[in-house]
C-alpha cells in the first residue's frame, strides 16, 4: 500500500482537537509510542530514502517505509508486520546484522475522520506535531488532495509542512 502523509509543526494542539470534534472525527487512541530505527547492513538507508523500524506501542510492528514518491508530502510505500514480541523482532534483525540507528519516542492521539486518520503528536525533544494521512493504492493523487483539504480546514498553512521524518529531525539535531 501507499501511505499518504503529511507533516506540520503545531502551536496549539486543543484548537485542532476542537476543530476535530467539530467536524465529527472520531477519537480512537492515546498511547506512547517508542520507534527503533535500523539500518541495513547492505545500503544505508538515509542515502536511500527508506526507513525501517519497530514500533512499540499498543502493539508491537516491524514497518518498512520506502522512498518518497513525490515532493509535497511524505507519500511513500508501506509495508508493516504485526510482532507478538518486540524482543522477538529486535533479535532477527540483529542476527541479520541490521544496526539501531536511534529512538523516537512519542505520545500519538489518533482520530479518524472518513477514509483520514490525524494524529496530534508530542516528540520527545522535537515537540508538538500534526500528521495526516491516507492509505491509497498505486493512484495516491486524490489521496493526497483529502490530506491537504483537512490540513487547510485545520487551519493549518500548506507551506508550513516538512517532508523529515521524525528520525532524520531527530538525526540533525
Amino acid at each position: 500500500m501507499i501511505e499518504v502523509e503529511i507533516k506540520s509543526p503545531i502551536d496549539d494542539p486543543d484548537e485542532i482537537r476542537r476543530r476535530l470534534t467539530g467536524f465529527g472525527a472520531t477519537f480512537l487512541s492515546k498511547a506512547k509510542q517508542v520507534d527503533i530505527y535500523y539500518n541495513a547492513p547492505h545500503r544505508d538507508f538515509a542515502k536511500t530514502d527508506e526507513a525501517l523500524r519497530i514500533r512499540v506501542g499498543e502493539d508491537v510492528t516491524l514497518t518498512y517505509k520506502g522512498p518518497k514518491l513525490d515532493s509535497l508530502s511524505k507519500t511513500r510505500e508501506e509495508i508493516c508486520i504485526s510482532f507478538g514480541d518486540a524482543d522477538q523482532a529486535t533479535a532477527m534483525l540483529k542476527a541479520l546484522d541490521f544496526k539501531e540507528v536511534a529512538t523516537v519516542v512519542k505520545v500519538r492521539e489518533t482520530y479518524r475522520l472518513n477514509d483520514l486518520i490525524i494524529s496530534i503528536d508530542d516528540v520527545c525533544d522535537l515537540g508538538m506535531f500534526i500528521e495526516i494521512e491516507s492509505m491509497s493504492g498505486a493512484d495516491y493523487r486524490s489521496a493526497l488532495g483529502r490530506v491537504f483539504e483537512m490540513l487547510n480546514r485545520l487551519g493549518l498553512k500548506k507551506e508550513n509542512t516538512i517532508r523529515e521524518s521524525y528520525l532524520e529531525l531527530i538525526l540533525r539535531r
